[in-house]
């Protein structure tokens, strides 16, 4: 299965012209912009910093920005980042440590869309799975986790990647009569699972178990809603250390990588955009 050491040989093939946002008030900016300069000098990316202002002297020491790197600073870098993405100015862009907040509704507003069906990549044991939906606001209903796995298999298909979707819910299957909530999970997951099969995607319903899933090699782990989903991203990632090469949004035409001001380096997401652009 495919692994992070073919997504960094598409990067360096692709070499692709990324954008990534940077607010240099949080105090994650140093970190951001390390790996933006190491990205940008082992050739991963050809770099676009959209900023609310230039760095100082103590965050850009070498002077790297207006260099090596080009900038566009803005009162609004979000719309920036946003239509510079829609209007084909970069090939793809990296939310970096601008405010989710802000950056979410400007990318549905720009694109046209209701949600932007986020899937994280991981790497575990030296292979890829996906998790989604990790936006709390996505994966409401039925018809939205449809439009996330439909997302997913493009983002699969994009990467080579077989496409398996196990579905996850509240409880391990035996495990109905034990909670009314846990029982009306399960029977949604079992009725999702059979629209999957209906639409020729192979898929399995886990219950709870999504450690068993992951160990039988299944690519895409479907969380119930984007709440749960957001949960297991930050255990696994942000407490287990997962490597995450953050979150693409499927529903976009665009290559837009999402990212966790909570990570200590941007590093990968800018190298999965640049392999996608």
């Amino acid at each position: 299965m495919i692994g992070s050491l073919l997504i960094h040989e598409m990067a360096l093939k692709r070499r692709a012209k990324v954008a990534i946002g940077c607010d240099f008030t949080e105090k994650t900016s140093p970190l951001l912009f390390n790996s933006l300069l190491f990205a940008t000098r082992e050739k991963y990316i050809e770099p676009l910093l959209v900023a609310d202002r230039l760095p100082g002297n103590a965050e850009d020491p070498e002077g790297a920005v207006g260099k090596e790197i080009p900038a566009i600073i803005s009162a609004s870098p979000q719309e920036d980042l946003a239509h510079l993405l829609k209007e084909g100015v970069v090939d793809s862009a990296v939310r970096g440590n601008l405010s989710s907040r802000k950056v979410v509704p400007e990318l549905r507003n720009v694109f046209g869309c209701k949600n932007l069906c986020r899937a994280s990549l991981l790497e575990v044991d030296g292979r890829l799975v996906m998790l989604a939906p990790v936006g709390i606001d996505e994966g409401e209903t039925r018809e939205d986790l449809l439009d996330v796995v439909v997302g997913c298999s493009r983002l699969a298909s994009r990467l080579g990647l077989p496409f398996k979707v196990a579905v996850i819910s509240g409880g391990r299957l035996e495990d109905r009569g034990r909670s009314p909530r846990v029982d009306r999970m399960l029977e949604e997951s079992d009725a999702l699972v059979c629209v999957l099969k209906s639409k020729g995607i192979e898929a399995v319903n886990f219950g709870v178990e999504i450690e068993r899933a992951v160990d039988e090699g299944l690519t895409l782990v479907l969380a119930p809603d984007g709440v749960f989903g957001n949960l297991i991203f930050r255990s696994l990632v942000l407490v287990g250390k997962i490597q995450s090469y953050g979150a693409c949004a499927t529903a976009l035409p665009k290559t837009f990588v999402d990212t966790s001001r909570s990570k200590t380096s941007y590093l990968l997401p800018l190298i999965l955009a640049s392999a996608l652009g």
